[in-house]
């Protein structure tokens, strides 16, 4: 699926597919299908599932008037095959189920996007250990730095949000009508257990319907790694400036109207992907208001904004790795301007490459 032109040129189209709409109603049906195999395993009703053609266009339509995808997506399966289909569950589980699966897939591409920016930074840091420049805080000049220093913080910064991103938990769904598992007591536990095992996600030991922080903490680490490369982006930006001229992408864009000009293009896009990253939080953070034993609105705001939140992310990696790559650095400006001494500077480069060498 072609979310948009620019998104899907922006980053791996492998990625935004995961996140796409084909991909989560997709996995509606690998969730069902998982169901039946652990809960029914006497029916054919994985089969059943199997052999469904999901058409897009028609289930999200008949989804505006249930509410959901998943009770029209049911009715179409309990049609072919009324048994073994959808046991114990609720439309919830396996909406929620299917989210987890888009974003654990999504979040593994992004981990492996880290660290190769990673690597590039790890390069320069090593390299420019002992640039000279000078500093600069609240927009003026400070005190002479190396470059590689002012590296390394962009490099351990993307190790942090590299690593709480490996950390996330990517829970499965299983609490049924009122999330007490009274459809198949008293054997829910043993069914939530297994169906986590089936689809690879973990067991969260409890049912999770009016409890959002799952969603919130892959938020939160999403955002973080879309708010790091968003200030390097920033920084590249700034030191791109005509009238600086410190650094300069491989690969600049151009203008429209102005031929001398020699933009960041890769650092601006992924700005401008990063700078969408906060807003989709808030509508995250907002449903955690999940009111009762189901949300009303609450929890429907998350199908797309989780999945778009994580298509940002992405997108703002993707972008901050190819400015870094090749990236030029002019060594010779930078020392122009330098005067005093650049203190642990280097110092703090060789630490940064320590934590790397241990962490990659």
């Amino acid at each position: 699926m072609t979310r948009s032109l620019y998104s899907d040129l922006a980053g791996s189209g492998k990625t935004l597919d995961m996140l796409s709409d084909e991909a989560f109603l997709g996995n509606l049906l690998v969730v069902e299908a998982a169901l039946s195999r652990v809960a029914a395993p006497e029916s054919p009703a994985a089969e059943t599932i199997k052999s469904y053609v999901l058409d897009v266009a028609d289930l999200s339509l008949r989804a505006a008037e249930g509410g959901n995808p998943l009770i029209p997506l049911v009715a179409d399966l309990k049609a072919i095959n009324p048994e073994g289909i959808h046991p114990g569950a609720t439309s919830q589980d396996i909406i929620d189920s299917a989210i987890m699966l888009c974003l654990r897939d999504a979040t593994m591409e992004i981990i492996a996007n880290l660290g190769e920016l990673a690597q590039d930074l790890a390069q320069l840091t090593s390299d420019h250990a002992e640039t000279p420049i000078m500093g600069r805080t609240l927009g003026q000049i400070a005190t002479a730095t190396t470059f590689g220093a002012i590296t390394a913080g962009w490099l351990m910064a993307v190790l942090n949000a590299k690593r709480k991103l490996k950390l996330l938990e990517f829970p499965v769904s299983y609490g049924g009508a009122s999330g007490n598992m009274a459809a198949v007591y008293p054997h829910g536990w043993d069914i939530q257990s297994k169906l986590a095992h089936e689809l690879n996600l973990s067991d969260p030991g409890w049912v999770w319907h009016s409890d959002r922080t799952p969603i919130t903490e892959i938020a939160a680490a999403l955002a973080t790694a879309a708010g790091v490369v968003r200030k390097i982006a920033g920084d590249i930006v700034f030191y791109s400036q005509s009238e600086v001229g410190e650094l300069r992408e491989q690969s600049p864009g151009g203008s429209s109207a102005m031929p001398h000009k020699a933009n960041p293009a890769a650092a601006i896009a992924c700005d401008g992907y990063a700078r969408r990253a906060p807003g989709l939080v808030a509508t995250l953070f907002d449903a955690l208001d999940c009111r009762l034993q189901r949300g009303t609105g609450s929890w429907h705001a998350e199908w797309a904004t989780a999945r778009e939140l994580a298509a940002v992310t992405h997108a703002a990696v993707s972008r901050a790795s190819k400015s870094i790559n090749g990236i030029i650095v002019n060594v010779e400006v930078m020392a122009s301007r330098v005067s005093g001494e650049t203190g642990h500077a280097a110092e703090l480069a060789a630490r940064a490459l320590v934590i790397y060498e241990r962490e990659k």
